[in-house]
């Protein structure tokens, strides 16, 4: 409950975006943070697939790798996502975050 603020805040800000694209990992992207593509392809899968079933997407670069630290893990428990997915998912958004 005492990160309920920050996920209003991050869902406020998503709904401000200009666009609603979220990154699509490539080489660059991998090379960047130091992940391997099929990784960062399988988090954007998981990302495309269930970050939009509840709540309108947030954009990677909307909120701080810290804060994704934070937000990730409980969200992917909400919604009975798998570790290994959390764990391609959390590296896809920390890569795309920049």
């Amino acid at each position: 409950m005492r990160n309920l603020p920050l996920l209003f805040t991050c869902v406020l800000l998503a709904s401000c975006a200009a666009t609603k694209t979220a990154p699509v990992p490539d080489v660059a992207m991998a090379t960047r943070s130091g992940q391997n593509v099929e990784s960062l392809q399988r988090g954007h899968a998981v990302y495309v697939a269930h970050c939009g079933r509840c709540h309108e997407h947030i954009l990677p670069k909307d909120v701080s790798k810290e804060d994704w630290h934070v937000v990730a893990p409980g969200m992917a428990w909400n919604a009975g996502i798998s570790k290994a997915d959390e764990k391609a998912l959390t590296a896809y958004l920390l890569a795309a975050t920049r």
